[in-house]
Parts: structure tokens; C-alpha cells; sequence
């Protein structure tokens, strides 16, 4: 099982950078569940184009009671 984003242990989530890397981070493991090759069926790119309106949301609105994994 290969990956495109390297493990980096704790996060600060409540910083936009890790909180965009922890959604990339996140929607991979995913990805990697559902079947997916790193690489062929997905980029790094792809990771963060898909993760940063989760995150920019999340971001914006500190209120919202959404949970995910902070920690790979």
C-alpha cells in the first residue's frame, strides 16, 4: 500500500496548513480503503484540491462539530 502524503505524527489543526494537509491526509486513507492506487487513480494535487473546501469550511466556522483524524 503506497501513499502520496508522508506521515508526519501530531498536527495542529487549528492551523489552515495542517488543517488542509490533516482533510488530504484523511480523504487518501479513503481513498486507500476504498481500492485506490496512489498515483493512478489519484495525485497530491487531486488530494489537496479535493480537501481544501472541507477545510476552508472547518476553518471559517470553528462552531461546527466535525470530527476527523489528526494524527497519521
Amino acid at each position: 500500500m503506497s501513499k502520496l502524503l508522508r506521515d508526519i505524527g501530531k498536527t495542529a489543526p487549528d492551523t489552515l496548513e495542517d488543517l488542509v494537509f490533516v482533510m488530504a491526509k484523511n480523504i487518501e486513507e479513503s481513498l486507500i480503503t476504498g481500492g485506490a492506487i496512489a498515483g493512478k487513480d489519484y495525485t497530491i494535487h487531486d488530494l489537496y484540491s479535493w480537501a481544501m473546501p472541507f477545510a476552508l469550511e472547518v476553518f471559517r466556522d470553528k462552531s461546527k462539530d466535525v470530527s476527523f483524524a489528526i494524527e497519521f
